[in-house]
């Protein structure tokens, strides 16, 4: 007798292949457990294609209009952090394609125009930031079943995500800082009469920011008194940002951000040996 979990397999396998190519096609791990989620409309490929890590998690999304890839694709790593991601425009690669490493911190950012890379800018590592110009290579694909994705970098993590971490901002993607936060306050200069008197709190700042991630202009919103308005956005204009983004394009953006004032470790300034 078949035990219950392979005859759930091959029920399913019969009914995707009764009902593939049309629908949404699933197919599954030897435990049982979802691999993948796949539209089809009339034997092509139409819709959400979606693959799963056997624990569940989402592991890669893509989207295709009529058999060509179109829309985002996102890659993810099993701890939930993206792996990659860029645009795609009736095939071809058009936008930032973003890769991180599996920390959240931005590897490599790639720029596409139309499916022709035009630039290169690695980060990190003993070999600092290497931008070169490319004007080579266009990237295309077409198959009716299986849209070969011709452009694919390699596995390579833009936490930008980007970070996840959630800002304020005035487009549909926000710039981020690169390296988040932590960059911002490791360049923070505490102001010696705010730390001699324990001031701590919040700087809100606004920032804008150039298409190619440089801080044009600071505005305080909530500021503190003892220099410290001065020296977040010191540290702010300090910063490189991954840009803002519309439609897979960077522009330029606002954002709306956050500069903690904190003395972890507070030792009492020493008596006056005046008398």
């Amino acid at each position: 007798m078949l035990k219950p979990i392979r005859l759930f397999l091959i029920l399913a396998t019969i009914y995707s292949i009764s009902s593939a190519q049309n629908g949404i096609v699933k197919t599954y791990y030897p435990d049982g457990s979802v691999q993948s989620d796949i539209s089809y409309v009339n034997d092509v490929l139409d819709g959400n294609a979606v693959w799963y890590y056997p624990d569940g998690q989402l592991k890669l999304e893509k989207n295709y209009d009529k058999g060509i890839l179109n829309g985002w694709v996102k890659e993810y790593y099993e701890s939930g952090l993206l792996k990659e991601e860029y645009f795609v425009k009736n095939g071809f690669k058009d936008g930032t394609h973003k890769i991180y490493n599996d920390d959240g911190t931005l590897k490599k950012i790639s720029n596409y125009d139309n499916g022709i890379q035009t630039q290169d800018q690695i980060f990190g590592g003993d070999i600092g930031n290497k931008v070169k110009n490319i004007h080579s290579e266009v990237f295309y694909t077409v198959n009716k079943n299986t849209v070969t994705d011709s452009a694919k970098v390699k596995p390579q993590q833009q936490k930008f995500v980007r970070s996840g971490i959630k800002y304020q901002c005035n487009v549909e993607v926000c710039p981020e800082p690169i390296g988040g936060m932590k960059s911002i306050q490791d360049d923070l200069v505490y102001p010696e009469h705010a730390l001699r008197y324990g001031l701590e709190g919040t700087v809100t700042l606004k920032a804008k920011i150039s298409s190619d991630g440089n801080v044009l202009t600071t505005e305080i919103i909530r500021g503190m008194g003892f220099g410290c308005s001065e020296a977040a956005e010191e540290a702010v204009r300090k910063t490189k940002f991954l840009p803002g983004e519309n439609n897979g394009v960077p522009v330029e953006s606002e954002i709306t951000l956050n500069v903690e004032f904190k003395i972890y470790e507070k030792k009492p300034f020493p008596e006056s040996k005046e008398k």
